[in-house]
């Protein structure tokens, strides 16, 4: 199993908060967040998302003696019919827990945060970066206008520092927008980087897998305040 893969850590971590996650499923998942930190991220913000709906709804208990005067009326036979009842009741809780992890993790909209904005020195911005929380997309959108050689095309670059190689992001758009998904990778190093770069490569990018052109726009990653 690819505990990299972040749309697999989402609906891992939202079946254990919601409690559908059992035996050793749940505890190799609790060993997971103890070792990786995109594990732990990723329960905590499913127990920030689910504590508000639990707070919500009030506690209710039965009255004293409920049970045994339920039990006393029903028959033998009743109480099987009763039993595969319940066994159907608990199989359709699942099924809801698994639908709410789906709709939250699958069809909920990722909330975009601005990550740079790539200018050159002293001119208007051409793009304008976005990404998810989780670092695991991101949103380019031109801006401005772009000009640029039909045999050269812009290529967006992760700076990780400390001495490491950039890390290509994918080629620019020159109108328009476009949506990517990110590696497991690209997410850690875009996470703990400080900026980002712009180079100028051939039409289908660089063929290295680093920049051989002219490094046209350095950028600095935005952090939420």
């Amino acid at each position: 199993m690819n505990y990299r893969n972040p749309e697999l850590l989402e609906q891992l971590a939202g079946a254990y908060v919601v409690g559908v996650l059992r035996h050793r499923a749940r505890r190799r998942f609790e060993r997971l967040c103890r070792d990786d930190g995109l594990a732990g991220a990723a329960k905590r913000r499913w127990e920030d998302r689910l504590l508000p709906l639990a707070l919500a709804l009030p506690p209710v208990a039965p009255g004293r003696g409920c049970w045994a005067a339920i039990e006393g009326r029903i028959a033998p036979e009743a109480k099987a019919a009763g039993a595969r009842w319940w066994q159907l009741a608990a199989a359709a809780a699942v099924v809801a827990a698994l639908l709410l992890v789906g709709r939250l993790t699958v069809w909920a909209p990722p909330q975009w945060q601005p990550m740079a904005m790539l200018a050159q020195a002293g001119a208007q911005p051409l793009w304008r970066v976005e990404r998810t929380a989780d670092f695991g997309q991101i949103t380019v959108v031109t801006v401005g206008r772009v000009t640029l050689a039909s045999d050269k095309s812009y290529e967006l670059w992760i700076l990780p520092g400390g001495g490491r190689n950039p890390v290509s992001l994918g080629l620019l758009p020159r109108s328009g927008q476009l949506h990517r998904r990110l590696s497991s990778t690209q997410r850690v190093l875009l996470a703990g980087a400080a900026q980002v770069a712009v180079s100028i490569e051939p039409p289908g990018g660089s063929p290295t897998g680093l920049p051989t052109g002219k490094v046209v726009i350095v950028a600095p990653m935005s952090r939420p305040s």
